[in-house]
């Protein structure tokens, strides 16, 4: 092995271990100096035990089952490679450690195994959070606390000390659960938000309609929540143990920023906005390519399509509902009037809007729903009445 320094790996995902020559032959044929150097390297990037894991049991489970072909078949591969011409043979050779990789995998039944364990899945049932009256902090040992404050604050401290509204809330013994079962919920309605601190010190806005799922304490070498809906996040940095925000869709990775994740179940797509620091994110499935984002730049999964693309925002637009009001920039009338729906719970009634309006400009989410309304009605050209506590927008003629 040529040995080199870490910052080859650092950025490293599952696949890139598997597909590397060194990292094989360490798995393969050990020696007391790759032992040590691999030894090292998690030792200074704890982060990358679980992608190092993953790999080193994918290389074992194929020589167990198929020894020679990892020997002969490889190399075939990889000499029909070498006798692609010059401009192509690169790609060729990366094509034929893939295909030679992928046939491996198919040897052994990994394709199956790998797909059912696809998507990380959420630890915990997630909760209609829209159909519920009051919000609720869910502990580890089944334990429901409901609040019916609009907006409610909520605190975890690193010595298991939960409070909500400065209510001291008893969290109980965890000590017997697996780690990844003692989670805490916190389920907001519609018509409510939630500040939250964790026990690290990270900060969340949990905006109508949300759910977000995460540890009492955060052990291990990262630190993991699970978001349904949309949440602001301060994280508090801590470089050695990673911070995840996982959703349906996407896994956001960070050690300390500010970004903002939207993420409902009835919206079309998926994304996460930065607005400070540094995040990569990735599909919420196994091999899938990480996305690195810089301040100011949004990325987006679009759930028909199953693609992701990134591209540069103005932050305002996605991170100002956590001071009080939305800014939009010509943003068609409907996509607000779900935003809306959600913020102040009342529903909104459309009739047919010819010309698909669009609004741009600033909304005080601490004004009533019918003031706002009309706010939008008098430069999209639509009307708002109110019958039965139902909002009815009606093209003005």
């Amino acid at each position: 092995m040529t040995f080199m320094s870490y910052e080859k790996y650092i950025k490293y995902t599952t696949e890139e271990f598997i597909l590397d020559d060194d990292f094989m032959k360490w798995v393969v044929h050990p020696t007391p100096e790759t032992d040590r150097y691999w030894n090292d390297f998690l030792k200074n990037h704890p982060e990358k035990k679980q992608q190092v894991k993953e790999a080193v049991f994918m290389i074992k489970a194929i020589r167990a089952v198929e020894p020679v072909f990892s020997q002969q078949r490889f190399h075939q591969v990889y000499e029909n490679a070498q006798t692609a011409s010059t401009p192509v043979r690169k790609i060729g050779w990366l094509v034929a450690k893939i295909a030679a990789v992928f046939l491996l995998l198919v040897s052994i039944g990994g394709v199956w195994y790998y797909l059912q364990t696809e998507r990380q899945t959420f630890p915990v049932e997630l909760a209609t959070a829209e159909q519920l009256e009051k919000g609720r902090v869910i502990l580890p040992d089944g334990t429901v606390n409901e609040f019916e404050t609009e907006q409610t604050q909520i605190r975890q401290t690193a010595s298991g000390e939960l409070t909500i509204n400065n209510d001291t809330i008893a969290v109980g013994d965890i000590s017997a659960k697996a780690e990844k079962q003692a989670l805490a919920q916190v389920i907001i309605p519609y018509g409510k938000r939630s500040d939250i601190t964790l026990a690290d010190g990270t900060r969340i806005w949990l905006n109508a309609g949300s759910q977000l799922s995460y540890p009492v304490n955060f052990t291990g070498n990262s630190r993991e929540v699970y978001l349904a809906g949309e949440a602001f996040f301060e994280v508090e940095s801590d470089p050695s143990k990673p911070f995840h925000v996982i959703t349906g869709d996407m896994k956001i990775r960070v050690t300390g920023t500010r970004f903002n994740v939207t993420s409902y179940a009835s919206d079309q797509t998926t994304q996460a906005v930065l607005l400070s620091g540094k995040v990569s994110a990735a599909k919420n499935q196994r091999f899938a390519r990480s996305v690195e984002l810089e301040p100011g730049e949004r990325i987006v999964y679009n759930k028909q399509e199953d693609n992701m693309e990134k591209d540069l925002v103005d932050v305002e637009l996605y991170a100002s509902w956590v001071n009080g009001y939305l800014v939009f920039d010509n943003e068609p009338v409907e996509n607000i009037f779900k935003k809306l729906e959600r913020y102040y719970n009342k529903n909104i009634l459309t009739e047919k809007l010819s010309g698909q309006p669009k609004f741009t400009g600033k909304l005080d989410l601490a004004d009533d729903l019918e003031k706002v309304l009309k706010n939008i009605g008098f430069s999209a050209s639509f009307s708002v009445d109110c019958e039965n506590d139902v909002y009815i927008i009606q093209q003005q003629n």
